[in-house]
């Protein structure tokens, strides 16, 4: 879990290369369960309510993908912002329902604007997917995001060095 553009991806993608655990982004495969983000979904009350309920969507489908790969005897890593405790509960309910056992990793990063503005201006080179498009959109997701509650290991992906730290982890 994290913000956008805190390298929740770059770290599913080495963790799964590192464990060979199946790895779901919310962005590649969930997201595509609903419709699409329109290009400024924070530009009306209309738009937010609708981009609120197209990843409640994405959610769900995550969810429903964890809770289906537990049942079956599958590990999972997942990344999703997780922006709400109500999410992170409904994901522990889908672990639990699984029979699964929830290892939590928060990605965090230095967000000074030119930092944000870096990391957006990369994922628009890349044509990567995820909603964060601007600065005024990660500010806006950062703005009402929860936090968590739950166990969780907190990092910066992008300065990892002990990734055995990690893996003891999340085994």
């Amino acid at each position: 879990m994290g913000l956008p553009l805190s390298g929740k991806t770059t770290l599913g993608n080495r963790l799964s290369g590192l464990t060979g655990i199946h790895y779901v982004d919310i962005d590649d495969g969930p997201v595509h369960c609903g419709p699409p983000q329109e290009e400024n979904p924070l530009r009306s009350d209309e738009s937010r309510a609708r981009e609120r309920k197209r990843m409640t969507v994405a959610y769900t489908v995550e969810h429903a993908a964890v809770k289906a790969n537990l049942e079956a005897g599958f590990s999972l890593i997942i990344s999703a912002t997780y922006s709400r405790k109500s999410n992170q509960e409904f994901l522990r309910k889908a672990v639990e329902g699984g029979g699964g056992e929830l290892k939590l990793i928060w990605c965090k990063f230095n967000d000074t604007e030119e930092e944000i503005a870096r990391r957006v201006n990369e994922r628009l080179a890349k044509e990567a997917p995820g909603g964060c498009r601007s600065v005024e959109h990660y500010l806006d997701d950062k703005k009402r995001y929860e936090g968590t509650d739950l166990p969780h290991l907190l990092l910066d992906p992008s300065t990892i060095e002990d990734w055995d730290r990690v893996l003891r982890y999340i085994k």
